[in-house]
């Protein structure tokens, strides 16, 4: 990930330095990024309003998976010094509620939880202007996990942003990008959300877990998901139980033995898998077993002669 060339760019940005490039030397793609990040910097300079949770709908794009993860350690901080950073919300284009989120869900979640409105920023923004918002605040400041990036780079492309378009957004390279889409698109979202954001993981699990599903596809999804531990509360230690249970190679089927009796059952004889046993108690029998002995490397050469015929 270039967090750290986003990380760069919008400081430059706010410093004034980006204006000093000029025009035709930008890409094209990436002057519409930095329009909007000069627009979000524009609108955090002013003031934020006080809007109630109840009237604002959520994103269509969901730039993580739980809202409620680490949510309570929020609610405090929140409960105890007030909420420190708006949030961004556009006028809703369609739909019941007058205010749609573009980023900031866990501060809404915690504010809605204590019962107090939410600080936030309300703009005019199109769909590809609230996803590209969306993407910039959250790969400045989100620590998202790779699969969490995938999942979103996937929803971006299903909402008709080009794989340049979201490179540019998410500040990632054409190499990245590929494996992203590949992952999202050979794993079941339904494993994907079973499973969780994984965030102690990094690409090379989920690759792995990808390559062992394209050669699986005997197992139906109900069946990949009762391969997740159940009984595990890290996301990542179920990616990685998920595919030990997949590499896992089966136990040999046992081989059942034979059993035979001989001389009125003074002589047993059991076969078993790379093993023969014979049992004779008693004297007679004990001559016999050397008998067998005797003759025993004779048996074996007649018994490979004729098996090489």
């Amino acid at each position: 990930m270039r967090k750290d060339l986003l990380a760069s760019s919008l400081k430059a940005v706010r410093d004034g330095k980006a204006a000093a490039i000029e025009e035709d030397q930008k890409p094209r793609k990436l002057s519409g990024v930095l329009d909007v990040q000069r627009g979000l910097d524009q609108l955090s300079a002013g003031a934020a309003r006080q809007i109630d949770p109840a009237q604002i709908s959520e994103s269509a794009v969901q730039d993580r998976f739980d809202v409620q993860d680490g949510l309570e350690d929020l609610v405090s901080s929140i409960r105890t010094s007030g909420q420190k950073l708006p949030v961004l919300l556009r006028r809703s284009p369609q739909g019941p509620l007058p205010y749609e989120v573009v980023y900031g869900r866990r501060r809404i979640e915690a504010c809605r939880q204590l019962g107090i409105h939410v600080l936030a920023h309300i703009a005019e923004l199109s769909d590809r202007e609230a996803l590209i918002s969306q993407g910039l605040e959250n790969a400045a400041r989100l620590q998202r996990s790779f699969i969490e990036q995938s999942v979103y780079a996937e929803q971006l492309l299903r909402h008709d942003f080009s794989r340049e378009d979201i490179m540019e957004v998410l500040a990632v390279d054409k190499t990245t990008i590929s494996r992203m889409l590949g992952v999202v698109s050979d794993i079941p979202r339904a494993v994907i959300d079973r499973i969780g954001p994984a965030h102690d993981s990094g690409r090379r699990p989920w690759q792995q877990l990808r390559d062992i599903l394209k050669d699986r596809s005997d197992l139906d999804q109900a069946a990949l998901i009762a391969l997740i531990p159940p009984d595990v509360s890290s996301s990542s230690e179920r990616l990685h139980g998920m595919i030990r249970a997949l590499t896992q190679k089966p136990a040999p089927a046992p081989t059942a033995s034979v059993k035979r009796a001989l001389a009125e059952g003074r002589v047993k004889i059991e076969i078993v898998p790379g093993k023969i046993v014979i049992r004779s108690p008693g004297e007679e029998m004990a001559a016999f077993s050397a008998f067998i002995d005797e003759r025993l490397e004779r048996l074996l050469a007649e018994f490979r002669s004729a098996r090489d015929d």
